[in-house]
């Protein structure tokens, strides 16, 4: 008896699951993330407290209150030429303006082996690790009018040139644009660079993706890498 209801709940779940599309980010399937799901299940929390945050005290301004004295004119430039740039320049400006502050560990900058800093605690930090520069390019960009639905921060495990996977998984941003997905890492050099998602196949795999309208898991979540085991096991490197 237990065993059918068991098997009951497990049709239901899977029978109600969104749909794979097979060309997602970084040539990956994906599909809307579920309840379910251990990187949601992990992930989402942090990304909450980030809008909640973002919510109450916004990190961009026109004015840039949130910067300093030597910040503040180079952010006040920024808004002012993007209204005149396309796009893909004002991808690049974004890029190499936050990829110039300094990284920092959260054990070293919040005193938390993992924590996600909104644009406001990032802006006054001057730095943090890899989702902090993600989340502060989204919301800059959010503020010079790119669209929400156009831009995704992305959950990634590295690889190297030989196929080693990296210990400490990674954190983007990824930027639609007319042409292709453009992703935005606070480790590119030089450090305005900003390349399609294709020219990472075999450096980056996407697990987990999300922005204001939803949340997105990539590749086969039922394959034997132990998805759960790895979420239990994340952390994101400066």
């Amino acid at each position: 008896m237990c065993n059918r209801i068991v098997f009951a709940i497990c049709l239901i779940v899977f029978s109600v699951l969104p749909a794979w599309a097979e060309d997602g980010l970084f040539q990956k399937p994906e599909r809307a993330a579920t309840v379910v799901d251990p990187w949601h299940r992990k992930l989402d929390p942090l990304w909450q407290r980030v809008l909640q945050a973002q919510t109450a005290a916004p990190g961009f301004t026109p004015g840039g209150e949130n910067f300093g004295p030597v910040d503040r004119p180079t952010w006040k430039n920024m808004v002012a030429q993007a209204k005149q740039s396309q796009e893909q320049d004002v991808l690049r400006m974004v890029n190499g303006y936050f990829n110039q502050w300094r990284p920092q560990s959260d054990q070293n900058a919040w005193d938390s082996p993992e924590y996600w800093a909104s644009p406001k605690e990032f802006i006054l930090k001057r730095g943090g690790d890899c989702e902090d520069y993600a989340i502060a390019k989204y919301f800059a960009l959010r503020f010079l009018g790119v669209p929400a639905d156009r831009m995704r921060i992305v959950a990634v495990k590295r690889f190297d040139e030989a196929g080693t996977q990296a210990s400490e998984m990674h954190a983007v941003l990824a930027v639609h644009t007319a042409k292709t997905w453009f992703i935005l890492d606070n480790n590119a050099r030089p450090k305005n660079n900003i390349f399609p998602h294709t020219q990472y196949k075999g450096r980056f795999d996407p697990v987990y993706s999300m922005n204001e309208g939803g949340a997105w898991v990539h590749g086969d979540a039922t394959s034997s890498s132990g998805p759960a085991k790895q979420a239990d096991a994340f952390e994101f490197p400066k």
